[in-house]
């Protein structure tokens, strides 16, 4: 099963190859299929032409673990380039956890070592009969039995394929683990061993392809059109990255776990299944970023090309006495694997986030799934006869470990948590017990301390994501001349509106959301601007952002979601927090004036359908016509 690459024309647009690389499974066959401009233009790269590639090739409506569902994974002009932090590859797919849109990327380094192949985009079609793997070189691309990894490890499996590869020939390996090969409703795909494409579950749309890995080598490079215009968009990048506090020290200090305390401070830290946000303070001190860098952190380090360096390498005392060494964990790990299951044992959690990173598993669906289950078991709807004995009594910081394998491998109890929240709620007859939007476990920001938060979930293409959502955290308490108030009717619609967009244009320039702490839209513009030659300016990207939002959009209405997947859990609508010592919840009267906002701010309408206006004034074609 191999195929030679095609050669094509040269590509019109600097920045890009020009070849989309399509796989089917099913057939074993491998071709090359040229990148058409326009679209490149429209849709730029990553996120944006992901989706737009993926929508032209499968029905939105079909099973997303059946042959008919797709895998794309995009990269941008700026990828290969040196941008800052240009290294992020996006990945969409329809969502086996959500039955939407999913979409997800990581950092690392397999980004660019797929662009160096020549490639810009790769799509993965059909279904193979056994375990496959898709291998990249500089002289051919095969698809390969991979029967022999089947069951390995992420790091395993990584390990080995690059060490298979040969001396001499570095190699860069993305894969799953026994948690995609089990069709986990939310596995990962993991990269460089710790970077994970972790949302909506790509690893079991891998895993019902049979797909086990891709490896890439490859030295093709890109260069900009305009190396003037390029450079002076990059040294301001740069400049700025070096001034603002965020990128320049707290990053790279403390990592993401820094926000502990900040989150705490600020009354939106969950806790207990999101009952409430109150916590001890010598709690919250004992999983702080504070005390992962004095007591678990061995270095910083950096994805492609990126100068903050957040990265967390750890060590951790093993439960037979010896040390662990790993990645992280995150913020949103360690209030998804603490807090909210109200365990605060540091070490308990580490190792279980090294154990997710390992067998291929998102750490918040794990740790808002296992939630769930801990409140079931304590109202009494889920009981030891249910678990195999397991008492999941909230604090239980023994479990975390052991049920990630339990879980990755659907073994005993952990075949239900498999399922993710929502199902294991429903199962079990308490549906209301599961935090998620459009199936999707809430991140680690409590949305009653926030409307413009709660806005973001709600309204994410994908389900509840800070990122996908818009990162409402930034605009209420570091957003700098952008901020406003977090408990604003007003104006939360056109707010998160221009927060998704800044991370649709993020995601689809394959760099990192940590830039925008430090700059905006202007620097990329002329960097894009720069490497492709052609009009990029501010607007033409805010038009590029619109174009996505609204074919995200489309591709979840085709899908069958409506508005009343647009909603919060009733627990924050009937159950307040206490904010700067106000009771705060966001009712069903707010969440539904703002939906109503956020659809006419979009230009949708009053269902949340783009209109065939729009869709014409966007250049958007569907199925509808």
């Amino acid at each position: 099963m191999k195929g030679r690459r095609v050669t094509t024309s040269p590509f019109p647009i600097s920045g890009y190859h020009g070849r989309v690389l399509e796989a089917d499974l099913t057939s074993g066959a491998v071709r090359v299929v040229p990148l058409d401009p326009a679209q490149a233009m429209d849709y730029l790269g990553g996120r944006g032409l992901a989706t737009r590639i993926l929508y032209d090739t499968i029905d939105p409506a079909c099973d997303p673990l059946g042959p008919g569902n797709a895998v794309v994974i995009a990269m941008s002009p700026l990828v290969g380039s040196n941008a800052p932090t240009a290294g992020r590859g996006h990945m969409v797919f329809k969502s086996p956890l959500t039955g939407v849109l999913g979409t997800s990327n990581s950092g690392g380094h397999w980004g660019a070592g797929f662009k160096a192949t020549g490639h810009d985009v790769l799509v993965v079609k059909g279904a193979a009969s056994s375990p496959v793997m898709i291998d990249i070189s500089p002289e051919k691309v095969e698809i390969l039995p991979a029967d022999r990894y089947w069951g390995l490890t992420t790091h395993e499996t990584h390990d080995q394929l690059a060490e298979d590869a040969g001396p001499g020939k570095p190699a860069r390996v993305l894969c799953i683990g026994p948690a995609g090969e089990s069709l986990v409703r939310f596995a990962a795909v993991a990269n460089d061993r710790n970077r994970v494409y972790g949302r909506c579950g790509p690893g079991a749309v891998w895993g019902a392809k049979k797909l086990k890995a891709v490896r890439v080598r490859g030295r093709e490079k890109v260069a900009p059109s305009d190396p003037e215009k390029y450079k002076s968009g990059l040294d301001q990048a740069v400049y700025l990255l070096k001034q603002a506090p965020v990128t320049k020290r707290l990053l790279r200090e403390l990592g993401t776990a820094g926000l502990v305390e900040l989150i705490n401070l600020i009354s939106m830290l969950p806790h207990r299944n999101f009952q409430d946000c109150l916590h001890r303070d010598e709690d919250v001190e004992r999983i702080s970023g504070e005390r992962l860098a004095r007591a678990f952190l061995e270095k910083a380090g950096s994805c492609a090309l990126c100068p903050i360096g957040c990265q967390r390498h750890t060590r951790v005392a093993g439960r037979d006495g010896r040390d662990e060494r790993g990645e992280g964990p995150e913020y949103e790990t360690m209030v998804l694997l603490g807090p909210v299951c109200d365990v605060y044992d540091m070490e308990a959690v580490t190792r279980a986030n090294y154990r997710c990173n390992e067998m291929g598993l998102d750490t918040i669906s794990f740790g808002g799934t296992l939630a769930c289950a801990m409140e079931l078991f304590e109202t009494g709807a889920l009981t030891a006869a249910d678990t195999g004995g397991l008492g999941l009594s909230f604090g239980n910081a023994e479990a975390l470990e052991g049920l990630v394998a339990m879980t990755a491998r659907r073994e005993g109890f952990g075949a239900e948590l498999a399922e993710g929240s929502f199902r294991l709620a429903g199962r079990f007859g308490r549906p209301e017990l599961s935090m998620t939007v459009k199936r999707l476990e809430i991140p680690a920001y409590d949305p009653r301390a926030s409307l413009t938060q709660a806005l973001g979930y709600m309204t994410s293409p994908s389900g509840a994501c800070h990122l996908r959502g818009g990162y409402a955290v930034s605009l209420a308490f570091f957003g700098g001349a952008k901020e406003i108030p977090r408990f604003s009717l007003l104006q939360s619609p056109i707010a998160i509106r221009n927060m998704q967009n800044a991370g649709i244009l993020q995601d689809s320039l394959g760099v990192c959301r940590f830039t925008g702490y430090a700059f905006s839209a202007e620097p990329w513009a002329r960097m894009a601007g720069g490497m492709t030659g052609r009009d990029l300016s501010v607007a033409r990207l805010e038009e590029i952002e619109n174009r996505v939002a609204t074919l995200e959009r489309q591709f979840n209405v085709e899908a069958g979601a409506g508005p009343a997947d647009d909603a919060l859990p009733a627990r924050f609508a009937e159950a307040p927090i206490t904010v700067e010592g106000k009771e705060r919840r966001v009712s069903r009267e707010d969440q539904e004036r703002m939906r109503r906002d956020y659809y006419r701010v979009r230009g949708w309408d009053a269902d949340g359908r783009p209109t065939g206006e729009l869709l014409r004034a966007l250049r958007i074609e569907t199925r509808r016509g």
